[in-house]
């Protein structure tokens, strides 16, 4: 996996770009990176799916996992952007009565708020 973080400030939201397939149900270093983030205070978080061609029932479980921990703390976790085949697996698996999809990455944003000091993180799997 290889994980690109913009100025590693304090942020208001964070949006995750994940690209590839996602079919692991633990991912250690990403798991440690949304720590990291909560620790300084994160708290609102946008995955990105635009570019994630495949996602199984691991990769769910794993954004179940990242959900917990967010929440845990206070948070928020948002997702967009799904290609039709990563949609169907959210709808197959109720994922949409879960989280907030939005179809697009503008509107995850403004539901972030409209003032925000955002910070990118592109993680390929």
């Amino acid at each position: 996996m290889d994980i690109q973080q913009t100025n590693p400030e304090a942020r208001d939201a964070v949006l995750l770009r994940l690209e590839g397939s996602l079919v692991r149900h633990e991912d250690q270093e990403l798991e440690l990176l949304i720590r990291e983030l909560i620790d300084r205070h994160c708290r609102r978080f946008v995955l990105d799916f635009n570019l994630v061609d495949f996602i199984d029932s691991a990769g769910i479980g794993l954004i179940m996992k990242f959900a917990a921990l967010i929440e845990k703390a206070g948070g928020a976790l948002l997702l967009c952007n799904p290609q039709d085949n990563v949609q169907n697996v959210f709808s197959m698996l109720g994922i949409e009565s879960r989280f907030k999809i939005f179809d697009d990455l503008a509107k995850a944003l403004i539901a972030c708020g409209r003032q925000l000091n955002l910070e990118i993180i592109s993680v390929k799997f």
